[in-house]
């Protein structure tokens, strides 16, 4: 969501992806936004772009963070209390999930059915 100041008239006079004093929070595609950019040369096809793209990218990125928490907390660089409740909540549930899948597989690998 773009951070938008008006001036005095109520027209945009900036718009910033990061946070502004003082500013209104409105959608990427909100259509003041749309043409202020245009106004300006800007191709608001390409934030569209970009947005999808951090969209497809998330979960990639979730489990890149995991992945970081995972080894600051194996090489006892912070402590699962350092983090905040629901964060440790989400980690130990992922744990938990990811053991159950290897259980599974674990299993499967070692009977042989039929």
């Amino acid at each position: 969501m773009p951070f938008i100041l008006r001036n005095e008239n109520g027209a945009i006079i900036k718009v910033s992806a990061r946070g502004l004093a003082g500013a209104e929070v409105v959608p990427h595609n909100h259509p003041e936004v749309i043409a202020f950019l245009r106004q300006r040369g800007q191709d608001p096809g390409q934030v569209e772009t970009a947005l999808n793209e951090l969209r497809r990218t998330d979960g990639e990125m979730a489990r890149a963070v995991e992945d970081v928490i995972m080894i600051l907390l194996k090489k006892n660089l912070i402590k699962m209390t350092d983090l905040p409740k629901a964060v440790q909540d989400r980690i130990s549930f992922r744990v938990r999930q990811r053991v159950l899948i290897q259980d599974i597989y674990d299993q499967a690998t070692g009977r042989v059915v039929g």
